[in-house]
């Protein structure tokens, strides 16, 4: 196995061990994530991490089909069987455009291979520039020839998303706005920054800013000055619900959008099936038998938490968790098997107040890791995986010690993230 021969070749050698804390990082990347970054890359096999990907664009398939499925085309119908409120499900139906497969998996890692626990599927992803660690860990004396040694490859995230703007546009060279939701772009510049200066290294030239800064000029979008071609949205369908201040400047580029004045990157509407509770119409949808095994495969057992299912999920503590149909950041996840059976049946019924899903356990794979000391620890890793119209689009970790509980966010304590080389 590829990590332990790693461990076995970090305990021999300390420049190996400190390859990724003395990478020559790009100015903005390392300012956005060296704090956050993993003493080691994590690492898989080729042929599983492209099938799960496979898989991850059959299933998007699946949920993209599920309002005329199950609803008859009735969106609003989906939408409200998600547990949408009448407001969100207006924002849905009023920002519409066709589904495009741009999204990130976030997957555990187990014995039987890649095992999905929510999909994010729209264009206001996280981490698409952790796996740029990858080519100055490379350039390391030492990292380099272990990679050389073990056949190690991956595949560039951001050349892959560059690639979609490219093929979205018809230019080679298309000037695209990353656009956050009013007041959105402040606390997040860093994350900014560091993408745009990758993407101006595969040639977009990329500019960030607030919807509601755009204009417009003799019909086309410009910011900061700029002509648009395409707009990589960052604002979400729940900034717009929230926060009427975005309204307007998104109808803006939804009406550009659809006059053909630039491309949007993804419609709002993809928000739709990054709700849990599609996850949960999926899990128990009548499906052909090739349908079931590949959501089988992938998807463990997850239902929407109703009262007829309440009784099932106390009994089933061990192995259940709860989460909020539409959180973000692994806010609201309860867990059963940290409760006693009182807690648990008192979290089932406050779960019940709010639209939840109730899924099966997965146990990841555990990641021991060495840090500069030469110490081992074990971490729990949860894989992002990208996923994107021509196919695999590359993977990041998240990670947190294996004790640190069952979240695993950078907003953790001690969380790290990591890049992926695959074998």
């Amino acid at each position: 196995m590829v990590t332990h021969k790693y461990l076995d070749a970090c305990a021999a050698d300390p420049a190996l061990r400190d390859a990724v804390a003395s990478a020559d990082l790009p100015e903005a990347y390392a300012a956005a994530w060296r704090k956050y970054l993993l003493p080691r890359p994590m690492f898989c096999a080729e042929d599983g991490i492209r099938r799960a990907a496979d898989d991850l664009r059959r299933l998007f398939g699946l949920l993209t089909s599920l309002p005329d499925r199950l609803f008859g085309g009735d969106v609003r119908a989906f939408c409200g069987a998600l547990g949408m409120d009448e407001h969100r499900t207006g924002i849905m139906t009023r920002f519409a455009g066709d589904p495009v497969l741009y999204g990130r998996a976030d997957m555990y890692q187990d014995e039987a291979g890649f095992r999905l626990m929510e999909f994010n599927v729209g264009s206001e992803l996280g981490g698409v520039d952790v796996g740029d660690l990858n080519g100055p860990l490379l350039g390391t004396d030492a990292f380099g020839a272990f990679a050389a040694d073990h056949g190690l490859a991956h595949v560039d995230t951001t050349a892959a998303i560059a690639r979609q703007f490219v093929r979205a546009t018809g230019k080679d060279d298309p000037v695209v706005a990353t656009l956050e939701g009013v007041g959105g772009i402040a606390p997040y510049e860093a994350l900014h920054r560091s993408f745009q200066e990758s993407m101006r290294r595969h040639g977009i030239d990329l500019v960030y800013g607030d919807v509601d800064q755009v204009q417009t000029r003799n019909g086309r979008l410009h910011l900061h000055g700029k002509p648009i071609d395409l707009v990589l949205r960052y604002y979400s369908p729940n900034q717009l619900a929230r926060d009427d201040r975005n309204v307007a400047p998104a109808e803006t580029v939804q009406r550009a959008h659809e006059e053909g004045r630039v491309v949007l990157w993804t419609p709002v509407s993809n928000g739709m099936f990054a709700y849990k509770s599609s996850l949960a119409l999926l899990s128990g949808a009548d499906l052909d038998p090739d349908e079931r095994a590949l959501v089988d495969r992938v998807l463990p057992w997850t239902r929407q938490l109703t009262r007829d299912l309440a009784e099932f999920v106390r009994a089933e503590r061990d192995t259940m968790i709860l989460k909020p149909i539409a959180g973000l950041g692994g806010h609201g996840i309860r867990t059963g098997w940290d409760q006693t059976d009182r807690e648990w049946a008192e979290t089932v019924a406050e779960c019940l107040r709010e639209p939840h899903i109730a899924q099966r356990r997965i146990v990841p794979n555990r990641e021991p890791v060495m840090d500069r000391d030469g110490r081992v620890t074990d971490w729990t890793a949860v894989w992002g995986v990208f996923a994107f119209p021509d196919g695999y689009g590359g993977a990041f970790c998240r990670t947190v010690p294996a004790n640190g509980g069952s979240v695993v966010n950078i907003g953790t304590t001690g969380a790290r993230v990591a890049s992926v080389f695959h074998h």
